[in-house]
């Protein structure tokens, strides 16, 4: 009480945690950890189902047997098998690869002749791009946009924090050699001749070296070729006498190489930019990633203003500089808006203080908010957390709870000064009698709200590290509002709070101060503990409010309507999250397989001239023939391989600033459906996915049925009839599946009885083939001054490699000359070869859905009725599984079994662990309550209120338009501590009004009349600090939680904990002091 160390500590507090708020590392959410690789091994001319057989099946059964390992997913293609391992989430990242490394590395011996040695190419999330530089220009070509986009690479890689720097889009330097296969069989050279020219004329370098006169003189080759003309001068055979140049069997051209890919931006409705002539820009993008632990913040700053010194000089006005991805940027936005609304609740709660405390307490009260919130990012900061969104509404929620102590100590100490003192020496004694008449259920109520936290700590998978900072930051937040309440209020009060002076009447001493909540109170409570008529009816009301808040999220699942379809009208929405509102969403394009390059870029254009529409969109990047810089969204989806060929394709789309618009970006991606379907309609096997970035860890689909079977084309047939499942089912888009459509292949059959007649080996007619149709790069060229090897590129013309016919072009070299590919060789049409898919050793057929707008639950509970115990295809009765809270493992030995994995998966295991989570923190504090009361039965009585909650969450979300979410359920659970909290205030002045010798009815009603008082208004701190949340997207829900569970349990438990504890005690004699 007259220590000066507690300013000085409180000055310390306020440095140490001004200092954590300026350096702690700032992000968007709470990075989450999953170590997880991509095993890749060729086996070159084998099937997918030699390929399952001999490396992926016998690879994914080693790896599985590490320690850590979650999942294995694998994936069987022609020539090539790919084994994906996840591990759990946050298990060191380090420490896996190297066991991974160590494990290959130990089974090398299992691989079968022929396979390649394995390349283990890691997932990491630190390689997600943080920010993404779009060069556009119609001057400048692919080549020299790509030069350009090289350039500012190698001005920005230095910056620090700067990793990994990729480059999109852009055209290569090469010398091209469009080979004529007529003329080189008229003229009798095969390929493999021209082939030996190249290679053998384009040697150089240092050959050796003289010594003479006392000195050495190295000798130098220059045979190297340096131009296109060189190239074409080359002699390649003779034919009646004359000599056949290169030039005269091939087109040789210095240019770039073929475009594959394209990539292109365009300007929407909403963007100032203007663009002159075509609507989308031939673009290249640079791609930037952050070195872990660095702050992306402060990293994508360096990146913007180094461009801002690049742009006029370095990077030519003809060249538009969009950036196009600026994590830094939101995450900045994100937590600046939390840190305002922060200081919003703040300020709402430093208005109830004034309207119900004086001004002197308030501003007490007041004082103990920044050294709490500056202590738990102190130590945030040493335990190395960093401040991003969960971080911030951790604080949110625990900001009404934080002034719950310093309230009840200094609403306590407001009111024995306000009966006045003897004189000013005993001011301090009646502070120290007051705080410490607190002390003890204090204390307890605290700890009984710590422990309701904790168990979230312990949530497992992605959810657990996301959310890692509520059950972190809100029981430090807790502590360090208890400690702070009695170590700084009491030495605050004694110099700030005045007392009056009195004389020591009986009168005087006991006089309560008899305020307007004192005397509602009494008006309310006295008719219910004395009539029982009164008693009854408020117990029925009770019961049919509790009834009907638990029917408006259950009367979906029990209507006659039916589960599936619009929700009911009074009905409360369940699901995992509520999709966020983005300032960008992607669209990704996977026409069928076997699709041209040109076909999905007419599908990209006419999506493209749909977007250029919408007003609320800045701009798009259209990445075609690949996809776009990947996100950890993709990267968790595992989209990061796999990401090329003809057929695929991305659209980034980026919206005007969501603070600068009142549709969220779900309504326009809703919008965008309706106006892209006509679109669609002319692309009937496309898949075209509208994709959302999700509000919180990513799944790999939110609607996924696994079907697993001993015969996999029966698999297919399955995934067939699911999928036409889900196309009639209400409320599913996006369907796609694993099948695939059939792609036409030609085989070619060597006769190796007519080829060896000729001298021909099937490896020259292999190599013919690959060189014809692929192309090959047969060594390169030495320019000056390039950054870049430029190969020598020999290749068929495009147009006469169209057709089938166009084979018979195609000669390889023999005994007598050159023979023609049909003399040796027959073709026969074909399919190609599907990939097989395994998951943890089974093999496994995906159907994958998004759902519109509604919950995924309701749509996947219909669909599971429609398939569950029926004949989904003759002969065959498909079971499913995968909807209860344990792991299924797959029964596939006999029969055919579906499992529902994906988002229904994450919420199954999140809302199992959040409900776990909140029945342990049921038993803590009941633990709690049985140590601090010594008995076990009225622990029972302060924990009953609980329920009562319910009462108000459910309307709550009902009134707001939320659905019920996980981040409801954290309300809840911390709702549980908040209640136990009043009961235990509550029963702990009704126990030192029966020592005091008053009769049970009297403790209860003076009791409950006196508490009544701090329990409001530390209720009123609670919905004015959280209230702020409830506008948010995604923690929405949990501010519904707050506000309204607040209100009917605040409510309710001020007149059940005195009433059950009255009927409880009513019969039993009164305990004094000297009885007790």
């Amino acid at each position: 009480m007259k220590s000066n160390l507690t300013p000085i500590i409180s000055i310390l507090i306020f440095l140490i945690g001004a200092l954590a708020l300026m350096v702690t590392p700032r992000e968007e959410n709470p990075q989450i950890d999953v170590p997880a690789a991509n095993v890749i091994v060729h086996m070159q001319g084998s099937s997918p189902e030699e390929v399952q057989n001999l490396i992926v099946r016998p690879l994914e059964m080693v790896l599985r047997e590490m320690t850590g390992v979650e999942h294995t997913y694998g994936t069987s293609m022609d020539s090539m098998g790919v084994v994906t391992v996840m591990f759990t989430v946050g298990e060191d990242k380090e420490a896996s690869l190297v066991k991974l490394y160590d494990r290959i590395m130990h089974n090398l011996d299992r691989l079968p002749a022929g396979a390649s040695q394995p390349l283990v190419k890691p997932m990491d999330v630190d390689d997600v791009p943080v920010s993404v530089i779009t060069l556009s220009s119609q001057a400048l070509d692919g080549l020299a946009l790509k030069r350009l986009a090289e350039r500012v690479r190698d001005q920005l890689a230095p910056l620090s924090g700067v990793s990994v720097v990729d480059i999109i889009g852009g055209q290569d330097h090469e010398i091209r050699i469009q080979i004529d296969p007529a003329k080189m069989a008229a003229y009798g050279i095969a390929l493999d001749a021209l082939h030996h020219v190249l290679e053998a004329s384009n040697r150089g370098g240092n050959v050796g070296q003289l010594v003479g006169d006392n000195q050495v003189v190295k000798i130098w080759l220059d045979g190297y070729l340096k131009t296109a003309q060189e190239v074409g001068q080359l002699v390649v055979g003779s034919w009646q006498g004359k000599v056949i140049y290169l030039r005269d069997i091939a087109t040789v051209s210095d240019g770039v190489s073929e475009a594959n890919q394209l990539h292109r931006i365009a300007f929407g409705a909403a963007s100032k930019q203007t663009t002159v002539g075509e609507p989308e820009t031939p673009a290249v993008s640079i791609a930037l990633s952050k070195k872990r632990g660095t702050n992306a913040v402060v990293v994508t700053q360096a990146i913007a203003d180094k461009l801002h010194e690049l742009k006029g000089d370095f990077i030519p006005d003809n060249v538009q500089v969009s950036i196009t991805r600026d994590s830094g940027k939101r995450a900045d936005d994100a937590v600046n808006l939390l840190v305002e609304h922060l200081a919003i609740a703040i300020g709402t709660v430093i208005i109830i203080l004034l309207l119900f405390l004086g001004w002197r307490e308030a501003a007490i009260v007041t004082m103990n908010i920044p050294i709490i919130l500056f202590v738990v990012l102190a130590i945030g900061f040493f335990a190395d957390q960093t401040i991003n969104r969960i971080t911030l509404f951790a604080l949110i929620l625990a900001l009404g709870l934080l002034v719950d102590d310093a309230i009840v100590v200094i609403e306590n100490i407001h009111r024995h000064l306000h009966k006045g003192v003897r004189s000013l020496s005993d001011k301090s004694a009646l502070i120290i009698r007051a705080t410490n008449e607190t002390g003890k259920p204090t204390i307890i109520a605290t700890i009984a709200v710590i422990l309701a936290f904790i168990p979230m700590a312990f949530v497992t998978g992605m959810m657990g590290p996301y959310m890692a900072p509520i059950p972190f930051n809100a029981p430090v937040a807790m502590a360090a509002s208890l400690l702070i309440a009695y170590a700084f209020t009491p030495w605050i009060a004694q110099r700030f709070l005045p007392c009056k002076i009195i004389e020591p009447t009986m009168e005087e001493k006991d006089k309560e101060a008899k305020d307007w909540v004192h005397r509602l109170y009494m008006k309310i409570a006295r008719p219910l503990v004395e009539q029982q008529s009164k008693r009854r009816l408020f117990s029925v009301v009770v019961f049919v409010l509790f009834v009907a808040a638990m029917l408006e999220p259950g009367w979906q699942f029990i209507r006659p309507a039916g589960i599936n379809g619009p929700l009911t009208a009074g009905s409360v929405e369940l699901k995992m999250l509520p999709k966020g509102n983005q300032n960008t969403f992607n669209i990704t394009l996977d026409l069928a397989e076997g699709s041209t390059l040109e076909e999905t870029d007419a599908l990209a254009r006419k999506i493209g001239d749909v977007l250029r529409q919408h007003p609320l969109i800045n701009d798009y990047e259209s990445f075609i023939g690949r996809g776009g810089p990947i996100d950890f969204n993709g990267i968790l989806r595992g989209a990061a391989l796999f990401r090329e060929a003809p057929h695929l394709g991305e659209i980034r789309v980026n919206l005007i600033n969501k603070h600068e618009r009142s549709e969220s970006s779900s309504d326009i991606v809703l919008d965008l459906r309706d106006m892209l379907a006509p679109v669609l309609a002319e692309y009937p096997k496309a898949s075209v996915k509208l994709v959302e970035d999700p509000p919180g860890p990513p799944v790999r689909a939110t609607l996924l049925a696994e079907i697993y079977g001993p015969d996999y084309e029966k698999q297919r047939e399955i995934a067939k009839h699911v999928r036409s499942v889900f196309a009639k089912t209400y409320d599913v888009v996006d369907i796609d599946d694993s099948v695939g459509a059939n792609q036409v292949q030609y085989d070619i059959h060597v006769n190796k009885e007519k080829a060896a007649r000729l001298g021909v080996v099937t490896e020259q007619v292999e190599t013919a083939l690959r060189d014809f149709l692929q192309g090959y790069n047969f060594g390169a060229v030495h320019v000056d001054n390039e950054r870049h090897q430029v190969n020598l590129h020999v290749q068929l013309p495009r147009k006469l490699r169209a057709y089938i016919e166009d084979l018979n072009r195609i000669y390889v070299s023999s005994e007598h000359g050159t023979v023609p590919l049909s003399a040796i060789a027959t073709v026969e049409r074909s399919t190609v070869s599907k990939p097989i898919y395994t998951k943890d050793g089974h093999a496994v057929t995906y159907v994958s859905a998004e759902p519109r707008e509604g919950s995924q639950v309701y749509s996947l509970l219909d669909m599971d009725k429609q398939l569950d115990g029926h004949e989904v295809i003759p002969g065959i009765t498909l079971k499913t599984g995968g909807m209860h809270f344990g792991t299924t493992t797959p029964e596939d030995t006999f029969g055919y079994h579906m499992l529902w994995d994906g988002e229904m998966r994450l919420t199954l295991d999140v809302f199992r662990d959040l409900g776990a989570a909140f029945i342990v923190g049921l038993i803590l504090i009941y633990l709690l309550m049985v140590a601090y009361y010594g008995q076990f039965i009225l622990p029972m009585l302060v924990m009953a209120p609980t329920a009562l909650t319910l009462i108000g969450i459910f309307p709550g979300h009902w009134i707001t338009g939320q659905p019920f979410t996980a981040t409801s359920m954290i309300g809840m659970i911390a709702l549980a501590g908040i209640v136990v909290r009043n009961s235990t205030l509550l029963i702990d002045f009704i126990l030192d009004y029966q020592k005091q010798g008053y009769d049970v009815k009297t403790a209860v009603l003076e009791a409950g009349a006196v508490r009544a008082r701090p329990i409001l208004l530390t209720a009123l701190a609670v919905i004015a600090g959280t209230s702020i949340m409830i506008s948010d997207p995604v923690f929405g829900g949990l501010g519904v939680s707050m506000v309204f569970g607040t209100i009917s349990a605040t409510i309710l438990t001020l007149f059940i904990t005195p009433l059950m504890y009255y009927l409880w005690q009513r019969n039993k004699p009164v305990k004094t002091d000297a009885c007790a």
